[in-house]
């Protein structure tokens, strides 16, 4: 036990550096630790694996192949289309618009693909409008994380907290369980950014 016990701390802190420094791809380094632990026994491996086929797993998946489609049907040059005439009109209105856009995009979505679709968009927005892309990409990243807790698929996180609560034998949570709540944290972080957080964004060029 004591063995298992130093792997473990071992590979958290190289984890850490690794996740940190990005030597390799947090993907590359994801594995290796689950490669890890299965080689020196810490883990079995229907324990290793069982990650592949849990349902967190497979909707977070199945949220990628829609954002995949969104971009394929052309429906992401439409947006960037319209976000480059709004943002040319106006700074403050194309923020107003985009991030409750974006947020409740995110609830339905899953916040992690909403935000890799609408990051293209916004930076050809920032060179077609000479607009730093700081000052468009941090909203939108705000936005989506503000809509993912709406409903249950609006981020990764709340779906694996349901399907460990299922795993134990508690109720899952249903889709609309965190709306209330989420909705006031939604109105009020969407209000603070417009009102408070844009105006302390870094004006940085590339």
């Amino acid at each position: 036990m004591i063995f298992e016990m130093w792997v473990v701390i071992a590979l958290l802190l190289a984890a850490l550096v690794l996740f940190s420094t990005e030597r390799i791809g947090v993907d590359m380094t994801a594995m290796l630790i689950m490669t890890v632990l299965l080689l020196t026994g810490v883990l079995t491996p229907e324990e290793g694996f069982s990650g592949f086929s849990n349902a967190a797993t497979v909707t977070v998946a199945a949220m990628f192949v829609i954002s995949a489609g969104l971009r394929q049907t052309g429906a992401v040059s439409f947006l960037a289309m319209l976000s480059t005439r709004i943002f040319a009109q106006s700074y403050w209105a194309g923020i107003a618009l985009s991030m409750p856009l974006i947020g409740i995009a995110s609830a339905f979505v899953n916040n992690t693909p909403v935000v890799a679709v609408f990051i293209p968009v916004l930076l050809g927005v920032a060179r077609d409008t000479d607009i730093s892309a700081t000052r468009l990409l941090l909203p939108i990243s705000f936005a989506s994380m503000f809509g993912g807790i709406l409903t249950l698929v609006g981020t990764s996180t709340n779906i694996l907290v349901s399907a460990i609560a299922a795993d134990h034998g508690l109720p899952a949570f249903g889709m609309f369980e965190f709306t209330v709540l989420g909705g006031l944290f939604f109105v009020a972080g969407i209000v603070y950014m417009l009102v408070v957080g844009v105006r302390m964004l870094p004006d940085r060029r590339a």
